[in-house]
């Protein structure tokens, strides 16, 4: 299988909003997109993203980017390498390396968590943010989103 545009959900639902990655990746696979929900361990499908050989890549994260709670942006990969925190292991910066081997294509969109405190409840601000981040994806409009 071989996906043109691959979009990659990463997401700890045990941490309230930091959900959010992973929620979008699930609705937009029950929508028919290719897409992974990788959890909170991105680099463990590597693998499997170098086999499904994307010609580009989505990647959806919460992220601090010091907006309010379900703000949605897309954040150029060279801001990701000098301050913009995910909440995951793995600096999102050698997550990017690695996956820069697979295709240059690269868009990274994250949605501003209001807490990543342990729990299962997201954030109605949050909430609003992955719609809007599910639509824009399904309708390919994800270049429309606001850069950071």
């Amino acid at each position: 299988m071989q996906c043109d545009k691959l979009i990659v959900g990463i997401g700890n639902r045990l941490r309230s909003d930091d959900a959010a990655g992973s929620i979008i990746a699930a609705r937009l696979a029950q929508a028919g997109l290719c897409s992974i929900d990788t959890a909170y361990m991105p680099e463990n499908y590597i693998g499997t993203i170098r086999r499904l050989m994307p010609k580009t890549l989505v990647i959806v994260d919460a992220c601090d980017m010091n907006l309010p709670a379900g703000e949605v942006r897309r954040i150029d990969l060279s801001a990701l390498y000098g301050g913009i925190i995910t909440t995951h292991g793995l600096p999102v910066h050698i997550l990017l390396q690695k996956l820069q081997e697979v295709t240059p294509h690269i868009t990274f969109i994250g949605i501003q968590p209001e807490t990543i405190a342990i729990g299962d409840i997201v954030n109605v601000h949050v909430h609003h943010g992955i719609d809007y981040c599910v639509t824009m994806l399904v309708n390919d409009k994800e270049t429309d989103i606001p850069l950071l």
